[in-house]
């Protein structure tokens, strides 16, 4: 049956969206060596996170062999001068920690983009959570998360990944009990930050030549 006319805007939408991760797929499979980045979902998890509105949520993707981390973050709320948000890495077995940097989040800003390229490579220690926490500044024990932990999330593939999944998907806003909804901003998302990795990656190899 043909598409109405009111659905090819929606269908033109998602064809653009098709193509643009078919060819990042094909750059990636094309790179050889490159490596991919590790998408994480971040949400308000009862049994871990103790701050914070139960709303919040967010994507992270990480590149660990490069030093990384872009994410997108939903329903922060701004903080004090003397505090900020930190995104953490987590071994749970053994307690090991890495900070992957600290962010500030303006007011009647919807969403936070975050974007961190550290200096050198993350060494894999096994991590397998991802972590937001409120931080004080001045910080009298930088290496260690504060217990006002606001978002979580587990790394695919890892053991905690099955507990740490919430029994509803996060809220977005207006329409977002529609799990469909949320999976297809998370794909978009997932779509745009692929595409700037991309990009940085295409400059490095510009300035390298």
């Amino acid at each position: 049956m043909a598409a109405s006319r009111r659905d090819l805007p929606i269908l033109r939408v998602l064809a653009a969206l098709l193509l643009a991760l078919g060819g990042l797929v094909a750059g990636n499979m094309g790179a050889g060596a490159e490596a991919l980045p590790v998408r994480v979902i971040l949400s308000h998890v009862p049994v871990m996170t103790t701050w914070g509105p139960p709303d919040a949520n967010g994507v992270v993707m990480l590149v660990l062999e490069e030093g990384d981390i872009r994410a997108d973050l939903v329903g922060l709320p701004p903080l004090g001068g003397n505090e900020r948000y930190e995104l953490w890495l987590l071994q749970s077995q053994s307690g090991e920690t890495r900070s992957l940097g600290r962010f500030s989040v303006e007011r009647d800003t919807p969403v936070t983009h975050v974007d961190f390229l550290l200096p050198e490579p993350i060494p894999d220690l096994g991590w397998d959570i991802v972590l937001v926490t409120v931080e004080p500044e001045p910080d009298p024990d930088p290496a260690t998360p504060d217990p006002r932990r606001v978002l979580v999330g587990a790394l695919p593939g890892t053991p905690i990944e099955l507990q740490l999944v919430p029994p509803v998907l996060p809220k977005t806003g207006e329409g977002a009990t529609l799990p469909g909804q949320w999976a297809g901003l998370v794909g978009a998302n997932t779509v745009l930050l692929l595409g700037l990795l991309r990009l940085r990656r295409a400059r490095w190899v510009g300035r390298g030549r």
